[in-house]
């Protein structure tokens, strides 16, 4: 009795710190990043009657999210702001996946049990979790709707008179989320032949899991070649560039200083070894498939993005791999204390690790090209503050409506600015996204259009350097032989330095009401 009431309540207090640490580090990491306000942008079009499109007219698949920006636009619809819905969803994502996650060990090994908390406290803990709550991406989004897909999945494997649907729907909808999701479903679809053609399921039961499925992925297939004129997202053919093994080893080797989770990677084998139930061979399958994507692509231009799908089944399948630790004490009586011991000190040693690992200088800071959750942040607010910047500029007559612009980051500036818009590395231009690279470079920017690329779209402000708004002048060079050259107009006690590729007197016309007004103040926040 006084032994389960030590354990009620130590699960109370791992509860208690879950919340607590996750509320805590979601308020300290929260963001938005700049790919979020592509979506936004797409959204907003929608909204506006123009399609699913970044500029009005031109059929562009640049956002990777389809499901996400239809969230985006709907919550539009109803008047709410899309930086603030998309984090609510994320937000509200990672509480399920963490009570996900509890249940789940719950079932199996009783309510009272503390280390069913391990797996959420060892997240709540992790800023790479915590953080790709919010983003203004999908991406918490989705892992939520992956792992529920496979619990389900699993719990229609365990039980077979359980219907096959909801697990189906729930595949379908994350592979409407990201493309990725067709290879969680296709894994699950594997598992699912292995069990018919070992008479554990039914052909009926089958059909009925495919069908929803194929039905639902298949029409938005159609949909979108027929729309876009591919069958996958610009995005993709932008980004990818083939096998990229070096790329890959930076950004796992990254993740492994940072939380050594390779040291306790040999648990999270366990449950496979000792256990082979039908959930340990889903989760295992579906992590060393989704990991040779990621290493086939490279990993990811933004902080362990990409590994957080996983991060729920690797965690879990590791915490269970402790609690088996634990119990290895009922094999031999003498055992008992130091296998109880041995798993409480693995278990702090992980949370410890993960804890501490989140803290480190080094994570804040831009390594191998691979941007940090602090930088990513610093850099989209300061790019929705220039692209508020050239708003207002245009309600105040100051730059025409129509102006055509080339960003570098093809997010919070065309957004804001709501400016056609051409991105330099092609997410949304067919033309520079099918081009083929010369050399690897920064990963998921090696595409990039030519100067002749940009006269020929009609740029007339390039933003060159990344940043628009300075506070000293570049040089100001003639044009009237029609190449790139840099330009710098004094608006209020900041400057817009830009190349344009506008002769002179193109350039006086357009930009004429701004050159006339230099020393108007404006409010800017860089």
């Amino acid at each position: 009795m006084a032994q389960s009431r030590l354990k009620l309540i130590a699960a109370c207090l791992l509860c208690g710190l879950t919340v607590a640490l996750f509320v805590w580090n979601v308020h300290r990491y929260s963001f938005l990043g700049d790919d979020a306000f592509i979506s936004f942008r797409y959204a907003r079009n929608l909204c506006e009657g123009h399609g699913l499109v970044w500029n009005p007219g031109e059929r562009v698949e640049g956002y990777t999210n389809f499901l996400w920006v239809i969230l985006m636009a709907f919550g539009m619809l109803l008047k709410v702001n899309p930086e603030v819905l998309s984090n609510v969803i994320g937000i509200g994502s990672g509480v399920l996946v963490l009570l996900l996650l509890v249940r789940l060990s719950a079932e199996r090994h009783g309510w009272n049990s503390p280390l069913i908390w391990l797996a959420p406290a060892v997240l709540a803990a992790s800023r790479t979790f915590t953080a790709w709550c919010t983003g203004g991406l999908a991406t918490m989004f989705f892992t939520m709707l992956v792992f529920w897909a496979l619990i389900r999945f699993a719990g229609e494997s365990e039980e077979p008179a359980r219907s096959p649907v909801p697990s189906s729907l729930l595949f379908a909808l994350a592979a409407l989320t990201r493309p990725e999701g067709n290879i969680f479903a296709a894994i699950a679809g594997l598992c699912f032949l292995v069990e018919l053609l070992r008479r554990k399921r039914t052909l009926r039961s089958f059909m009925l899991w495919l069908l929803p499925l194929a039905l639902i992925v298949g029409t938005h297939l159609v949909w979108r070649r027929s729309y876009y004129g591919y069958w996958l997202p610009n995005s993709f053919y932008a980004k990818v560039s083939g096998f990229w093994g070096g790329q890959a080893y930076h950004y796992l080797s990254m993740f492994q200083r940072d939380y050594k989770v390779f040291l306790f990677a040999p648990l999270a084998l366990l449950p496979l070894i000792a256990g082979r139930r039908f959930i340990h061979i889903l989760f295992s399958a579906a992590i060393a498939v989704y990991l040779a994507y990621v290493v086939y692509v490279g990993g990811d231009r933004f902080e362990f993005r990409f590994l957080v799908p996983v991060f729920p089944l690797f965690y879990w399948l590791l915490a269970e791999g402790i609690m088996r630790t634990g119990a290895l004490g009922k094999l031999k009586r003498g055992m008992r204390y130091t296998a109880v011991f041995a798993a409480v000190g693995v278990s702090a040693a992980l949370w410890a690790t993960t804890y501490s690992g989140s803290a480190r200088p080094e994570a804040k800071k831009t390594r191998h090209d691979i941007a940090s959750i602090e930088e990513i942040r610093a850099y989209a607010e300061r790019r929705a503050g220039e692209g508020k910047f050239l708003r207002t500029l245009i309600e105040m007559g100051l730059l025409p409506d129509d102006l055509i612009l080339c960003v570098t980051g093809a997010g919070a500036v065309p957004y804001y600015s709501k400016l056609p818009a051409v991105d330099l590395y092609g997410i949304n231009d067919t033309m520079i996204a099918h081009q083929e690279i010369a050399e690897r470079g920064v990963i998921a920017h090696e595409k990039r259009g030519s100067s002749d690329y940009m006269r020929e779209r009609g740029v007339e402000l390039f933003d060159r350097l990344n940043k628009l708004v300075h506070d000293v002048p570049v040089k100001n060079q003639s044009c009237n032989d029609n190449r790139g050259c840099w330009k710098s107009i004094r608006v209020g006690r900041y400057y817009l330095n830009f190349i344009t590729f506008l002769p002179d007197a193109a350039f006086e016309a357009r930009f004429g009401a701004l050159l006339g007004a230099r020393h108007i103040t404006i409010d800017f926040e860089p």
